[in-house]
């Protein structure tokens, strides 16, 4: 099975926000000492009226408006303002959006949806039940390079139209909260017949495209019609860049009036004008920096030499030099911020105990290579950094640095001992689903895999919760993932930009209530 590079990019993120605007705060003379990252300090509701201008990191020429096929911030960010979804997320919790409830049926084997009335397309008609089923058949379709992850759960093929507000999805294997896999993965809705060849986009969303050009920027117009109240800007301009310092310039240099994920020099160093703000998104809406072991392959298919590479991480000198002191430790476990999410101490250090787990091991005797690239500013350093760290417990270890294009090419990724990772606060769902579809990235364990069959199967709150806590029970006792650090997510804003909300990941905050003070 290939990797979903598309919904990896959109786990993983594509920060380049580590480390980077040093060069170009330099050349723009002495700034002022930087007071910290901070919440909105400003109102955080946006007045109406006036052009919100905000930049995101771009993905060139591959930009496209297809909502399920493109993999850059500037995308993702564009792709929601324009499309809705059935549900989505807000601090972790479902929230109705086209669809106003789910009722699951016996055994948890299908569920009934139930949409939105009075819901208008972009171009004045009615939004029905079957521009879903349409949605649906385009998502999951094996004609895509990377079908939809919920043609994995559900049965888009046999779907039953009641009336044209009310349809019935059969599921493959139980899913007691179907409502989180549409919010979570996402589900996009997209007009009956629509199809993205060129540089217009229909949608029922926030905001209406006027104009598109890939690589450079996307024009939107605020949609009079939205099901959930206009938004308070007449236009938003989505800016494209690929350069981290380069989006910091933009908004110095009065280009934008927002910035997101920027590198965290520019927090450290601070920026010469009294009318910005480097914001964080907060505890909540940090990104997780790690590794994923290969348990396919020794020296990782043993549990012992597991454990000695997580004995072994310096996880607060990791925080320090990649992140500048901008984070936390992380525990090894994935998804912090989310729903079920088991909060408890990382594992102290003790390179005594891990080089004894070495030896006992025999892990000595087979080189572990570490695959990384710059996906994210800091892989590649923190990778450097485990290597050595690994050395002094008596690993033979080497980083293989790569280029983004390869980083997740199938084959290269499974003949790897290892693979840098980062994700945010994304539901335990999504996370623990897409590791378990690729071996090298999985653990094969049966109690893993029994306790995750009943967190995604139960309708139960109480069987769910408990099932998740299992299933990091099994990962931080002998899992596979290393995780260092938990990164805050900043950003450059006017102190006037206000009602930027994170509803999926903070690196592509949603911009329907976002405007000028």
């Amino acid at each position: 099975m290939s990797i979903n590079r598309r919904d990896l990019f959109r786990t993983a993120g594509m920060a380049l926000g580590v480390a980077g605007a040093g060069a170009f705060l330099s050349a723009c003379g002495t700034s002022a000492p930087a007071a910290g990252p901070v919440r909105n300090t400003g109102v955080t509701t946006a007045r109406p009226g006036g052009v919100l201008r905000a930049v995101f990191t771009g993905g060139g020429a591959a930009e496209n408006l297809d909502p399920f096929g493109s993999g850059s911030p500037v995308d993702f960010v564009r792709s929601d303002v324009v499309f809705d979804s059935l549900f989505t997320l807000h601090a972790g919790e479902v929230v109705p959006a086209l669809a106003t409830g789910v009722e699951v049926g016996p055994g948890a084997t299908s569920f009934t949806l139930k949409l939105r009335d009075g819901v208008k397309w972009h171009d004045g008609t009615p939004f029905t039940a079957q521009d879903v089923v349409y949605s649906f058949t385009y998502m999951s379709s094996a004609d895509r390079a990377y079908p939809s992850e919920l043609g994995r759960y559900f049965d888009f093929t046999a779907v039953q139209v009641r009336d044209p507000l009310t349809l019935v999805v059969p599921a493959r294997q139980p899913i007691g909260d179907p409502a989180l896999f549409l919010a979570a993965f996402p589900g996009k809705v997209v007009k009956n017949g629509a199809a993205f060849a060129g540089t217009t986009a229909i949608g029922t969303g926030a905001y209406q495209l006027t104009a598109f050009e890939a690589g450079r920027e996307a024009r939107l117009k605020r949609f009079e019609d939205h099901w959930g109240g206009k938004a308070p800007a007449d236009e938003l301009v989505l800016l494209s860049l690929t350069d981290p310092q380069a989006k910091v310039n933009a908004v110095v240099t009065d280009q934008a009036d927002y910035a997101g994920d920027i590198p965290f020099t520019t927090a450290k160093t601070g920026v010469a004008s009294a009318d910005l703000e480097v914001r964080t998104a907060g505890e909540a809406n940090r990104t997780a920096f790690g590794w994923v072991l290969n348990t396919t392959r020794a020296p990782f298919d043993d549990p012992r030499a597991r454990k000695a590479v997580r004995l072994a991480v310096d996880r607060q000198a990791l925080v320090d030099s990649v992140l500048l002191g901008y984070g936390v430790p992380g525990n090894d476990l994935l998804c912090a911020g989310a729903k079920y999410f088991s909060s408890r101490a990382p594992i102290t250090r003790n390179v005594d105990e891990a080089k004894r787990l070495v030896a006992e091991s025999g892990a000595a005797k087979t080189e572990v290579v570490i695959r990384t690239a710059e996906w994210e500013i800091g892989y590649n350093a923190s990778t450097q950094l485990l290597v050595e760290q690994l050395k002094a417990i008596g690993l033979n270890a080497r980083a293989e640095v790569v280029g983004p294009a390869e980083f997740f090419e199938p084959n290269a990724v499974a003949a790897a001992n290892a693979v840098a990772f980062s994700s945010g606060g994304i539901p335990l769902t999504v996370m623990y689903g897409r590791l378990s579809a690729y071996p090298p990235l999985g653990l094969a364990d049966e109690k893993l895999t029994a306790a995750f069959g009943t967190a995604v199967g139960s309708a139960d709150e109480a069987a769910r919760a408990q099932a998740w806590a299992d299933v990091q029970d099994v990962m931080f006792d002998h899992g596979n993932t290393v995780v260092w650090g938990q990164a805050d997510v900043l950003s450059l804003a006017r102190k006037t930009v206000a009602g930027v909300d994170v509803r999926d990941q903070p690196k592509y905050p949603y911009l329907g209530k976002a405007g000028l003070a």
